[in-house]
């Protein structure tokens, strides 16, 4: 099969596309899947690039990307929910099911968290455990870009944050993989929203994407706007997946009482944290790591029905798949960088 490759760690340049890769073997319980399309996310970045946290390690040589989705060829013989010409779409992440949080009914914190790799291929291996079917009508360009920043937002939103319409949901980065989904999100909730963009053109597509107010995180005082727009309130809910650029503005923009949601640190890791302002405020910090099942098939119900729609920015060939990465890197391309896996 033909599939993208690292035989070592580096820049965009170290990716090797092969036609001779093998196949992957299903087992007892594994469906193996035809694919079209995959995406590009920040954490094949971040293992393309062999960062020293543990999360990020995987032997090589490797085939990279965590977006599954496609349609069923083959079966294990202990499979029962699934068949072949079946379209699936897989949650990427799953809980070890055997530490202390698995054995009493709570994966959602799961120590032990391990995320599937090998989307960059036309074929690939899915647990039968992992997957959920699609609906037709659902294109294949939505759901090779929906499972790792859907199900996060999804989480974030719904299981951590537990917005209402009631909410005030402010989000970084509104035209990203996860700041996108959320939008999407908060949208059907009916929500009130807030969200940003470093760019022109990104700052027109959330304006046509949102009724909510869209700011510019690079030139707007972004907390002055928010607490204007909120009649000195603030957010009640703010989505965080940038970390260190972002972290002190978040807190201080966040309502008394409000839930802060933390599922990614795109700009670093080292969060300055004014603890007065925590307390004070009274802040609720939620950090967020595991997509669950539960969540994974709510949010998958919603792109069945056509209530989701994920933001496409651009698409590239799998020929080309270290310029993806250079353009998800470059940050300047508003949603999410598809990969066609037929070229």
């Amino acid at each position: 099969m033909r599939a993208a490759r690292i035989y070592k760690h580096g820049g965009p340049e170290v990716f090797t596309v092969e036609d001779n890769v093998p196949e992957p073997k299903p087992g007892p319980t594994d469906l193996l899947i035809r694919q079209i399309r995959s995406s590009a996310n920040h954490r094949d970045v971040w293992i393309r690039k062999g960062l020293s946290d543990d999360t990020f390690q995987i032997d090589l040589p490797a085939v990279l990307g965590v977006d599954f989705s496609g349609e069923v060829v083959d079966v294990g013989k202990d499979v029962t929910q699934f068949k072949a010409g079946d379209r699936i779409v897989a949650n990427p992440q799953f809980a070890c099911g055997h530490c202390h949080a698995c054995r009493g009914q709570r994966p959602q914190f799961c120590m032990n968290v391990d995320i599937a790799n090998g989307s960059y291929a036309q074929y690939a291996k899915v647990a039968e455990s992992q997957a959920i079917k699609l609906a037709d009508s659902v294109s294949p360009d939505a759901a090779a870009c929906f499972a790792n920043t859907y199900i996060t937002a999804w989480e974030m939103l719904i299981n951590r944050a537990r917005i209402t319409p009631e909410d005030t949901v402010f989000i970084w980065a509104g035209t990203s993989g996860v700041g996108s989904a959320a939008v999407d999100i908060a949208k059907l909730v009916n929500a009130k929203i807030i969200t940003t963009a470093g760019h022109s053109h990104k700052l027109d597509i959330l304006r046509k994407r949102t009724s909510g107010l869209v700011l510019d995180h690079h030139n707007d005082d972004i907390v002055a706007e928010v607490m204007e727009a909120t009649g000195g309130v603030g957010a009640s809910v703010v989505i965080e997946h940038t970390g260190a650029a972002t972290w002190e503005r978040s807190m201080l923009l966040a309502s008394a009482g409000a839930r802060i949601v933390n599922a990614g640190l795109t700009t670093g890791q080292a969060l300055q944290t004014d603890a007065v302002v925590m307390i004070i405020k009274q802040l609720n910090i939620m950090g967020y790591s595991l997509g669950t099942m539960a969540g994974a098939r709510a949010a998958v119900s919603f792109l069945n029905n056509g209530s989701l729609s994920p933001l496409i920015g651009e698409t590239v060939p799998l020929s080309d798949i270290s310029r993806a990465h250079e353009m998800l890197e470059g940050g300047r391309v508003a949603g999410k960088i598809l990969i066609n896996l037929e070229e």
